[in-house]
């Protein structure tokens, strides 16, 4: 149906939207706001899209995106905490670590 490939279009949007602006955190609202879709239908549409809800989706990316950084740049843990939207480097580590399986400074040494 023409519908469902403009809902896709959306959904494509919205996450291009999001994982260019990783230093953000963004709320369903806004985006529900900003691109005029239902609350209910983006989380569905977009769990339907991309496998996992946004906030697991998002959590996911953000540490995938950082671990790029650690392997790739030599920015501070600090800084490259805050480029993917955690404002504490504890907070940032923590969340590494529970995906990941290592503290981000481990895992930087063990990918140099």
């Amino acid at each position: 149906a023409a519908d469902e490939s403009s809902q896709q279009k959306l959904i494509a949007e919205i996450h291009d939207y999001l994982v260019t602006h990783l230093d953000e955190r963004i709320t369903i609202e806004e985006l529900s706001h900003r691109y005029l879709i239902n609350t209910s239908a983006l989380k569905l549409l977009f769990k339907e899209t991309y496998g996992l809800p946004i906030a697991a989706y998002m959590k996911t990316y953000r540490i995938q995106h950082a671990a790029k950084l650690l392997r790739e740049t030599t920015e501070p843990i600090s800084s490259i905490a805050v480029s993917v939207g955690y404002e504490t480097q504890s907070k940032f580590t923590n969340a590494f670590k529970a995906v990941m399986q290592q503290l981000p400074s481990e895992y930087r040494k063990s990918h140099r």
